[in-house]
């Protein structure tokens, strides 16, 4: 699940490898994400952009693409789905656990996370290039494995599982003055709030200096929180940093997660209508 940049280092030549730049930073942060990666970026990466693969017709952000979509996109980037993808972005693993979870739902088996991101790949002195990326057609023709389809769930089915009463962790990744409304939502027009019954467990906490904790770190936390073997929901805001929930739950061996995709913004919008 997880490698490290001297690893990278070392097999970054191989045909079958892939690696993808999936920075991605949110509305209120000044960054362009597509623009950085132009201007420093490791060699040979291809930018995947998470505003552009996603449902289309959704109106809440960066939604999970059907998938004829993501097969088309992915293709597009010349994936095959016998490759081995290595994803990062520049800021630690802020958002390169959302895309390793699309690759995960739609059933690619090789799929990792590059350890601390770009910062790490330089502090290895690796190699960095800048300049337009020029993609050559190689007539790529992705195709999804198996999907995991209980690896998402929809806010019709949470509603359920609340109405029949049956038991369910659910985890809010956001910052947690965010979670307990001291500060304002990044996005217009969502408020402030929390999912009912939901526990505060910051992103922030899973990792140090952008390289995820150790395992029996990652297991002491979930050990305080989670008193329970139920099913974990993650969420956050718009279903980004969640991912680091479901890929830290992954990494020490939890199997029993789902991505809650719309997170507080469609539940903020569906309990406000």
């Amino acid at each position: 699940m997880l490698k490290n940049a001297f690893w990278l280092k070392k097999n970054i030549d191989r045909k079958n490898i892939k690696v993808l730049d999936a920075s991605w930073y949110l509305p209120n942060i000044n960054r362009d994400a597509k623009k950085e990666f132009h201007y420093s970026r490791i060699p040979g990466a291809i930018y995947f952009d998470i505003e552009d693969i996603c449902d289309k017709k959704s109106k809440l952000p960066h939604m999970l693409p059907n998938q004829k979509y993501f097969e088309k996109k992915v293709s597009s980037l010349g994936i095959e789905s016998n490759h081995t993808v290595i994803i990062y972005c520049k800021e630690g693993v802020l958002s390169s656990p959302r895309v390793w979870w699309m690759f995960k739902y739609y059933g690619h088996e090789k799929v990792f996370i590059l350890n601390g991101g770009f910062k790490a790949w330089s502090r290895a002195n690796g190699k960095s290039t800048s300049g337009p990326k020029k993609y050559i057609n190689s007539h790529s023709k992705y195709k999804v494995g198996r999907i995991q389809s209980s690896l998402n769930v929809t806010y019709e089915q949470i509603m359920i599982s609340k109405k029949y009463k049956k038991k369910i962790n659910i985890l809010d990744a956001r910052p947690k003055r965010r979670f307990l409304e001291l500060e304002a939502e990044p996005r217009i027009n969502i408020g402030k709030g929390k999912i009912e019954g939901s526990i505060n467990l910051e992103a922030s906490l899973l990792d140090t200096k952008g390289h995820f904790k150790q395992k029996n770190e990652i297991r002491n936390i979930y050990k305080r929180i989670l008193e329970n073997k139920y099913k974990t929901i993650c969420s956050c805001g718009s279903g980004v940093s969640a991912c680091a929930i479901a890929f830290t739950l992954n990494l020490i061996g939890n199997k029993n997660w789902s991505i809650y995709d719309g997170s507080w913004t469609e539940w903020y919008l569906k309990s406000k209508n």
